[in-house]
């Protein structure tokens, strides 16, 4: 990196680099605020990044804290909060009885499969908007800038 680049603030919306990504998560949040919404349940928000990192065959929730970097604080609450209106189940692991397993629900599981479809559909539209390359260029930057910022939080 340049240590001697002049820093200056930005003020052209196209080059804030910071403003572009809270844009678009703020812009991604609205549509899925509008778009992804279980028939049967008040879904918040906030159980999003929970709900969609349950894997299969289930996880703990401190693997689920980490996965969607939710507090173990705020991770319980939420998990309290969807097993309550029926997106997941928590069971005790045997041989951990400080642990639970947490799986997904038939209807869990059918608003994960429905939102993904809806999902698919969202970046049809991106890809017809940019183009197939310009996508996947864009999908691997974004990894590779969250594989950096994960590795510092492993380093702190």
């Amino acid at each position: 990196m340049n240590e001697n680049k002049e820093i200056t603030v930005q003020y052209d919306d196209k080059d804030n680099f910071g403003r572009l990504i809270c844009i678009a998560k703020k812009h991604f949040d609205v549509w899925s605020q509008h778009n992804i919404k279980p028939e049967k349940v008040d879904m918040k928000l906030s159980f999003m990044p929970v709900i969609f990192n349950i894997s299969p065959e289930g996880n703990t929730n401190s693997e689920l804290s980490k996965k969607s970097l939710v507090f173990k604080q705020a991770m319980s609450r939420t998990l309290k909060e969807l097993e309550e209106i029926g997106m997941i189940t928590s069971k005790t692991i045997n041989n951990d009885k400080r642990s639970n397993k947490i799986n997904l629900t038939d209807d869990g599981k059918e608003f994960v499969t429905t939102s993904n479809q809806k999902l698919s559909n969202l970046i049809d539209n991106y890809i017809e908007l940019v183009g197939e390359e310009k996508f996947k260029i864009t999908m691997e930057v974004l990894s590779k800038m969250i594989d950096y910022h994960e590795g510092l939080n492993t380093n702190h």
